[in-house]
């Protein structure tokens, strides 16, 4: 690794490791604070990295498209992993970031296809649009209680999750942040939560039954089509918002809505919610109005 510029002490660039196969496995020596962008971009060779307790950052595609590496190892100590860091990566299979790590960018890992285990950051502030997206292998998540921002898409098209633990500190379910999760089953809703935006959950067919939390006032577009397996739902008190009346679009399974306002308040927000299905039938679910005292906790 050459030293020639100032910052060459401390920051990895494009030309700090060649792509050969004497760097098929690299250990970054302490004192790098950063990892610059595109510094490892479609590196054919690489297959391990060993990431130092100085480093700080690791920049913009630093690793995006190393179709070979399998292996990262962080180290306490990293703040920030940038947009599309480790984009198509197909050979990754675990990720296990340090409690350290306080933002991950746009696409950071998006399309991780081999990715099957995720363990977060503890400080975790916030989580990028596609972060995550089409990593076709990833069974569970955990948001740590720390985040308050995931942006949208960043689950979406992860084809084999299955259960998903949010942050209690969310307040939004941003636009397509699971749009054609199939597999997913069992979503730990953030107790704070007040939006749930456009096709949050389109194509979560395998989903059976969800509780909203008590807060949640707005429902966006599309947010449940696609549901086919969703049987029953619980919709608060707190919406009010008129529900999109394709909100459960080929819904196929749903027969029971379960609102804890009362009849007067349920016609406010739209009535009479039908399902289409795919041959362009409608059915309507049966909707109880349970009148629901919010500060007591008990039917009025």
């Amino acid at each position: 690794m050459e030293t020639k510029k100032k910052d060459e002490i401390t920051v990895i660039h494009s030309d700090s490791y060649p792509d050969t196969e004497e760097n098929r496995i690299i250990h970054i020596p302490e004192g790098i604070v950063e990892i610059a962008e595109n510094a490892f971009r479609e590196n054919a060779s690489l297959e391990e990295i060993y990431l130092p307790r100085s480093l700080r950052l690791i920049s913009a595609s630093a690793f995006a498209g190393c179709a070979r590496l399998r292996r990262v190892v962080f180290s306490d100590g990293l703040r920030e992993i940038g947009d599309e860091a480790f984009s198509s990566c197909p050979s990754i299979t675990g990720i296990s970031l340090p409690d350290t790590v306080s933002r991950i960018g746009e696409g950071a890992f998006e399309a991780c296809a081999s990715l099957t285990s995720l363990k977060l950051s503890e400080s975790l502030y916030m989580v990028g649009s596609n972060a995550f997206a089409f990593c076709f292998n990833l069974t569970h998540v955990t948001v740590p209680d720390s985040c308050v921002l995931v942006e949208f898409s960043a689950f979406a098209n992860c084809f084999s999750l299955e259960s998903v633990k949010l942050s209690s500190n969310m307040t939004l379910i941003d636009d397509s942040t699971f749009e054609g999760c199939r597999s997913l089953k069992d979503v730990d809703m953030p107790t704070k939560l007040v939006k749930i935006g456009r096709k949050a959950f389109e194509g979560c067919s395998s989903l059976a039954s969800l509780i909203l939390p008590v807060g949640v006032r707005s429902i966006g577009y599309d947010a449940f089509v696609g549901c086919s397996s969703l049987v029953r739902i619980a919709l608060p008190r707190a919406l009010s918002e008129p529900l999109d009346p394709d909100v459960f679009r080929g819904c196929e399974s749903l027969t029971d809505i379960s609102f804890g306002g009362s009849e007067d308040e349920w016609a406010h927000l739209g009535g009479s919610i039908g399902v289409t299905h795919d041959d362009m039938t409608i059915h309507y679910p049966r909707v109880t109005a349970l009148d629901l005292d919010l500060k007591g906790g008990s039917l009025s």
